[in-house]
Formats: C-alpha cells, structure tokens, sequence
C-alpha cells in the first residue's frame, strides 16, 4: 500500500506550513488529501490549484509510488496569490513516504 507525505507552505523555505504522511489505498483517496489542501488555499485567495491539477499531480505520485525505486524529491503543485497571478510562490508538495514514516507520523500524533 502506498505512503505519500503531503506538505504545503513556501516554495524553497525550509518549514512547510502543513505535512503529513498518508496512507491511500487508492488514487481517489490521495487525489481527496489533495484536494482538502487546496480547498484552504482556494479561500485564502490563491490560484492555481484547479481540478485538473490536483487530478495530475494524485496521478504523477501514484505511478511514482508503484515504481520499484521510487523518487525521493516531491512534486510541486504551484500556487499564486490572487493579486500577484505571476508570482507562484507557494505550493502543494506531494512525495513517497516509506511504512517507517507513517508509522512514526502516528506515533508522533499519539503523543499530542
């Protein structure tokens, strides 16, 4: 079953605004996760983030994660804040994650 690790804030900073690991047992499961994540970037204004990105990027991550090896960098769905259309400077981030991973993310999330 496929690990993703979703995080969201800054293109090239160095803590996301959001992150998480995942586990989707399908497509439509990651492309959901996805998708709640530009929903709150959407009400703050932000575009680039249509359907049909989102449905590209769940695609591109779900064949990466089928691979024997894997890329380890996320992919990046780019956003702009609406008065600076030009500017993409934030985004959706969205890579393989490993068992491990999710199983320390949980770990962690027991703790709070």
């Amino acid at each position: 079953m496929p690990y993703f690790t979703i995080s969201a804030g800054l293109r090239g900073a160095y803590m996301p605004d959001s992150c998480y690991v995942m586990r989707a047992q399908t497509r439509r499961e990651l492309k959901s996760a996805i998708e709640s994540e530009a929903r709150d970037y959407r009400e703050a204004g932000f575009v680039g983030a249509n359907k049909r990105a989102i449905a590209w990027l769940a695609a591109t991550m779900w064949r990466e994660a089928q691979k024997a090896r894997p890329a380890y960098l996320p992919h990046c769905l780019e956003l702009a804040p609406s008065h600076a259309r030009d500017n993409y400077c934030h985004g959706i981030f969205v890579s393989t994650a490993t068992r491990a991973e999710y199983l320390e993310s949980m770990a962690q999330e027991d703790c709070f």
